[in-house]
């Protein structure tokens, strides 16, 4: 495949005018963005003071999911937050009622699972993954109401699981090519810096793409948005949308790989969230 200059590409085809940013809708499906306008989106004791117990960094975490909850009108319930644990094996798991009614705070549910699928059969519930600087891939099949998130950081893009995502919805509810819109969160842009080569990079699209390219010695730039691009490119979709907030310069996300270079404030480090849910209450 030829270097493809993404951005580019995407806004010269006509076809994919619904270009937009941020929270999007399809239907009574509902991307869910948070930025970092509610603290850190996770338990991670990383994220808080020292010795906080986890029992005291879940009550915080779940009083930010009632404040997102509260800003989107109820329109999803803030104990219902869904996260698998991956690992890098592909599977693609369905979040099914029961799974949901097993505990009161979905925070509790142990998923494992690269991809988790939720559909309108379950509304009001979220499912995604708390990020930095990774991007969350979102396919949704439209006609069938099911929405596949998976968590591609480089590794797992390396692993295809861009790509994976969207053939699990064709292989688990026979979804068709012309029903499917994907969105892809906030994410480190094209300006990732890494010292070396970095050692996921062992697929062909890395340098086909110039997703990853060599700008000095010891400074080596990714792209996430070309690497991303090359198994989900916009014309094989009826519509492609993404969002091109780049979370390393834009002030509203947090950016652990600015913060951990020493480039960037304290508070640039933590995790928003990116997901998807079905709208709880059909709004007219």
């Amino acid at each position: 495949m030829e270097n493809l200059n993404v951005r580019d590409k995407i806004l010269k085809i006509g076809q994919y005018d619904i270009y937009k940013k941020g929270t999007t809708s399809f239907k009574n499906l509902r991307i869910l963005n948070t930025g970092n306008k509610y603290g850190t989106m996770t338990t991670k004791a990383c994220f808080y003071e020292d010795g906080m117990s986890f029992d005291d960094r879940k009550a915080m975490f779940l009083e930010r999911r009632k404040k997102a909850a509260q800003d989107y009108n109820y329109a999803f319930n803030p104990y219902k937050f869904y996260i698998p644990s991956q690992n890098g094996e592909g599977k693609a798991v369905e979040l099914t009622r029961e799974m949901v009614e097993s505990f009161k705070d979905g925070w509790d549910l142990d998923i494992k699972a690269d991809i988790l699928i939720t559909t309108d059969k379950i509304p009001g519930v979220v499912v995604g993954f708390p990020v930095a600087d990774c991007p969350v891939v979102i396919a949704s099949d439209l006609k069938n109401g099911v929405t596949a998130t998976a968590h591609c950081s480089a590794k797992m893009i390396n692993n295809y699981l861009p790509i994976r995502t969207v053939e699990a919805l064709q292989s688990m509810y026979d979804s068709k090519k012309e029903d499917i819109y994907i969105y892809i969160g906030a994410h480190a842009g094209k300006d990732w810096s890494y010292d070396i080569y970095p050692d996921f990079a062992t697929e062909h699209f890395w340098e086909e793409t110039g997703a990853v390219k060599q700008v000095k010695e010891d400074d080596f730039r990714i792209n996430m948005d070309n690497a991303l691009l090359y198994q989900l490119h916009p014309e094989d979709y009826e519509t492609y949308i993404i969002n091109t907030d780049n979370t390393r310069t834009n002030p509203n996300y947090y950016s652990n790989s600015i913060y951990n270079h020493g480039k960037g404030k304290e508070e640039k480090n933590g995790m928003h969230f990116e997901g998807a849910y079905y709208q709880k209450v059909k709004r007219m």
